[in-house]
This record gives C-alpha cells, structure tokens and sequence, in this order.
C-alpha cells in the first residue's frame, strides 16, 4: 500500500512530519551549498514590518532578520541545476504519491532560507485551524478510510547540520488534527524551559524532512555550531490543488529546460484523468489517459480540448 511503510504511516499520522535519514548524497549537498554561495547577493533580509518574528522567543538578537531566496531554479548554470535536480528526489517520489496523490504538482517557488547566529527564527504559524478556531482548507490534512491527503506538504532540505536545542526548526507534533486554535501560553513559548510541547528536532545535512503545513511549526534563532543554517523548501499540492500562483508566470518556459520528470511536477493544477502526467513510484512518467471520443466531445462542446 503506497510509497509509506506501516511504521512511517502511522507516525506521520500521528506527528505530522517524518525524516528520511541520509538520502541526499554529499555531492549535491556541496553543490547547493556552492550554488548558494555564489548567489549571496539575491538573497533578501527581512527587515522592520517584514520580519517573521514578532514573539520575544522568536526574535534572536533583535536585529539580524532571516535571508531568503527564491529563484535557485533561474540561477545561471550550473548553480541552478542543483535545485532542479531536487525537484525530483527518488526516494521521495513513491511518498509525495502517497501523501498528495499521482500527479502531485509542486505549488510555491522553491526557497532557501539563511540564519546567521542569533538571526530571527519565525513564529509559529501554519494549523489545522486559525486563530478564531475556522478550519484552514489551504493547508488542510485529512486521513478517510486509510487514505491520507495533505493539500500542503513541505519537504525541506537541511544544509547545516541541527541538534536539538540549537535552534531552527520546530514544530508542534499532532496540531495537524487539533480543532482547536493554540492558545497563546503555548504560541508565544514565554517561559521555554517549561515548553515541552515544541521538537527542536535534529536534522543532518542529507536527510529530508517532511512536513504537513496543516502541523503548526515555527523556527527558533539559530544558535547552532555552523555560522549559518540554510535550509531549501520545496511546497506541494495535490494535482488538482493551488495555493500559490507563482507557477503561471515562471513554470510554462522554466519547464522548457527541465528533464521530463522534472518538468512534470510543474504541471498546473487539474485533476489526474485529464491526461494528466505523474511519477510512478520507480521514477518513470505515466499518464491517464482521456478517451479520443471524449476529447473529441469536449471540442464539440466547448470549442476546446477539455473542459
């Protein structure tokens, strides 16, 4: 059943996230990791009205902001090739069909994110439910009759090295099913030794983190070994889901560049049986196909291929 084995269904299930150890081979890792020192200078700090943190236990030094960056897939060869080689990650193909569907469509740009030490982490966000306890469809997971579906799934590749307690990446296990909003003592983490709801958790450069955005995560200042945690966010969404739009005005000529595979998670958004493209679980490109005495139909019909 699926690309999950029985074990990592049911704490994905139940935590929300899951890590593949050591699946990233350290070649690409210094190649990003070149890529992205090269490109120092498209990077954005969030400053004033824009930083992510607002609660004293996000807020780091209070002056350095986190950099971001979201053109890796754009950047001159070969410092892009990297990033579009990520698109595509065999190990976490049969997983995406599983947890979003055959024909799973990446939704946001890809971004990569910098903390310097003691730069801004974020405060928490993301949920099942907002803030007035109303059900958050955008990101919302749902698990019917042994079947999961997650309309907004991250899979984050750590650069840096992580131990718990340093900072980054935290995330709140279970919140993807609470029907509740958190309450503030929880949100705003103001007495942290007290706080044993949040997981700092411990990443190595090579694993993959995968995280529903229905869980309600969040970073800590980074106060980590390395100067600098760099972490590369790849966002997905069923194939007939969209929360972002940035795909109608990069991904039609990006994906002229692009190998078939990669090209293929580019797809808009529209459901599978409408001769959509997909990844089988090996890796290879397969399609469903809509009858010609269908298609022919709907060009009757609507003057067009499909409706």
């Amino acid at each position: 059943m699926g690309g999950l084995t029985a074990q990592q269904r049911y704490l994905f299930d139940l935590r929300g996230f899951l890590i593949l150890r050591n699946i990233i081979p350290s070649e690409d890792l210094n190649a990003a990791k070149e890529a992205i020192s090269a490109n120092l200078h498209k990077f954005h700090e969030r400053k004033g009205a824009l930083r992510n943190s607002r609660l004293e236990a996000f807020q780091g030094d209070h002056v350095k902001g986190r950099l971001d960056c979201g053109t890796m897939l754009s950047w001159d060869k070969p410092h892009c090739e990297i990033f579009r080689k990520f698109l595509v990650i065999p190990q976490v193909i049969p997983l995406m069909n599983e947890l979003c569907g055959k024909g799973y469509r990446l939704d946001h740009l890809p971004l990569t994110i910098i903390q310097y030490k003691e730069a801004e982490g974020f405060d928490l966000h993301g949920g099942n439910v907002d803030e007035n306890g109303q059900w958050m469809q955008d990101l919302s997971y749902d698990c019917r009759y042994g079947k999961i579906s997650c309309n907004l799934l991250n899979v984050a590749i750590p650069l840096d090295k992580t131990e718990s307690g340093d900072g980054g990446f935290v995330i709140l296990p279970g919140s993807h099913k609470a029907n509740f909003p958190i309450p503030p003592e929880i949100a705003e983490c103001d007495k942290l030794e007290e706080n044993n709801y949040l997981l700092n958790l411990a990443l190595n450069p090579g694993d993959v983190l995968i995280f529903t955005e229905a869980a309600t995560h969040g970073a800590f200042p980074w106060r980590g070994a390395s100067k600098s945690r760099r972490t590369v966010f790849y966002r997905f969404c069923p194939p007939n889901f969209a929360y972002g739009r940035g795909y109608f005005e990069k991904n039609a000529e990006l994906a002229k560049e692009l190998t078939e595979q990669q090209s293929v998670v580019l797809q808009p958004p529209f459901v599978p049986r409408l001769n959509r493209l997909h990844l089988e679980d090996d890796g290879s490109v397969g399609t469903t196909v809509r009858s010609e005495m269908k298609l022919d139909y709907d060009r009757q019909v609507f003057d067009s291929e499909y409706f």
